[in-house]
């Protein structure tokens, strides 16, 4: 007898403990907000959508990377951002390779500015988004002005965009929510 009992409650504890959480939940006791730093987009967004033939995409995800990503419209204040990008992968330190920094724009007046400004760091890569329409997608999906403030913002090896950080952010912040999801 004491077998069955102790092997009922063996069986009924996981029922209980998913009912009265659900049951929680539902009535509205959730966590409020989240522990990232960066803001999420507000809603969701697959860099698929932005090809424009079956074999050309504005960027590739087979290689398995998170992507930093930056959309240049000023490259002022685009050199700030590449800079901080840089640090971070550098302070991945074991995951460096994890992850690869992108940059993107538009702009064909600026086309020269930005090709010196990418000189100075290497391993970044360089995409035309052609018909501006990923900018227009992020503005968008985001809180802030995406012409004006030129934020990093990651997109997952899948290519779904995550979330962006506001300028300012502590770069300390912004790293540990990189190692959290690299």
């Amino acid at each position: 007898m004491k077998n069955k009992v102790f092997l009922a409650i063996l069986l009924l504890t996981p029922i209980l403990v998913v009912t009265f959480s659900s049951l929680y939940f539902s009535l509205g006791y959730s966590p409020e907000g989240t522990k990232n730093n960066g803001i999420f987009f507000k809603s969701y967004f697959n860099f698929d959508q932005f090809s424009t033939s079956k074999d050309n995409n504005l960027i590739e995800f087979e290689d398995g990377k998170w992507v930093m990503g930056v959309y240049i419209t000023d490259p002022a204040k685009a050199d700030a951002s590449l800079y901080l990008m840089r640090q971070l992968n550098v302070a991945l330190n074991r995951d460096i390779f994890r992850a690869k920094r992108v940059a993107f724009f538009s702009n064909q007046l600026i086309k020269n500015d930005i090709d010196n400004l990418i000189a100075e760091y290497p391993r970044t890569e360089l995409v035309d988004d052609k018909n501006g329409v990923l900018i227009n997608v992020l503005q968008k999906n985001s809180a802030i002005d995406m012409f004006q403030e030129n934020p990093i913002f990651i997109i997952d090896p899948y290519g779904r965009a995550v979330m962006y950080f506001n300028p300012g952010t502590d770069p300390k912040k912004i790293l540990k929510d990189l190692k959290v999801l690299i």
